[in-house]
């Protein structure tokens, strides 16, 4: 699912967090949305539906908690929360308890400004949002500018697969990820677990549970920062952008990857300087949407619906 979300200057708090969570629930019709909602510039496109449902209205004030099933077993937890000034936040849990209203291991920086997106209510703007049942992604534009307000990306929750012998449905350790792509293209520091198991049979947990992301034998920060201005050459002759599966790394915890968010969530790295933000590209009949991470010629793509 692709939606752009466009809300009105004068914007309710609790009508713009209704908004984005009845388009991740699965809303395709922009009529059906709050006042604050400018229908007329907004659109849902579900070829890929969203894939995430309700699970707790009442997660906070101004805050509720969504969940979608892992690819194998177990679920994902994000709680989409608008109760700061200026941010919309999606806080990553391992679990979340519906009665109680609390979840536990709150995956690091999911619930920090700097990582989370702009929300402009006094002059309005633009969310772009995209989901499907693997991951859940927004992206903001305000007159401030683009995306997070430190290193301007999108950030949400990913899906990684399991790449490790003990990294079994059975043994219960999250898939789902927080990654602040600006972050991570940045510097190679927006990416943290909820819970995470390192090659010594450790739990880690808040910031020690970090991940670096890698693309081409190297980190996501230094291909989209090495890699510029380059194409595939192909054999009629025409020049095609690369799309490079993003894996899941941390070396110095494990030595090999945890696995890779790529092929689950149909997310890639590109190279710099070939797409600009918002860009279209079709790749195998399908179309995709370059999303900006972290500056306006670093790039990653995801597809458009």
């Amino acid at each position: 699912m692709f939606a752009k979300y466009v809300y009105n200057a004068a914007a309710n708090t609790a009508h713009v967090l209704a908004d984005v969570v009845a388009i991740l629930t699965g809303t395709s019709d922009t009529a059906t949305l709050s006042a604050s909602c400018n229908k007329a510039a907004s659109s849902i496109t579900a070829t890929v539906a969203a894939g995430w449902t309700l699970h707790d209205v009442s997660a906070g004030m101004n805050a509720q908690a969504l969940k979608a099933a892992n690819a194998d077993s177990g679920y994902k937890y994000v709680v989409i929360d608008t109760n700061t000034s200026g941010a919309i936040f999606t806080k990553i849990y391992y679990s979340w308890d519906e009665g109680v209203h609390s979840g536990s291991n709150l995956a690091y920086n999911s619930d920090v400004a700097s990582y989370s997106q702009r929300l402009d209510l006094t002059n309005g703007g633009t969310l772009y949002l995209f989901a499907s049942p693997r991951y859940l992604l927004l992206a903001s534009s305000v007159a401030a500018g683009w995306g997070s307000p430190t290193n301007s990306g999108p950030s949400g929750c990913v899906e990684r697969s399991r790449a490790c012998l003990w990294d079994t449905p059975t043994f219960a350790f999250p898939v789902g990820l927080f990654i602040s792509f600006g972050y991570a293209v940045a510097a190679d520091t927006g990416c943290f677990a909820p819970r995470k198991y390192t090659s010594t049979m450790a739990t880690q947990t808040g910031s020690s549970a970090s991940h670096s992301l890698t693309a081409n034998h190297g980190t996501l920060s230094a291909y989209c920062t090495a890699v510029s201005n380059q194409k595939v050459p192909a054999p009629d002759g025409s020049l095609w952008v690369p799309f490079i599966m993003i894996g899941v790394a941390d070396a110095a915890n494990m030595p090999q990857l945890y696995g890779e968010i790529s092929t689950l969530c149909d997310i890639w790295a590109i190279p710099s300087s070939v797409c600009s933000n918002l860009d279209r590209v079709i790749r195998d009949d399908n179309e995709y949407i370059c999303v900006q991470a972290s500056t306006t010629s670093k790039m990653i793509v995801l597809r458009a619906a």
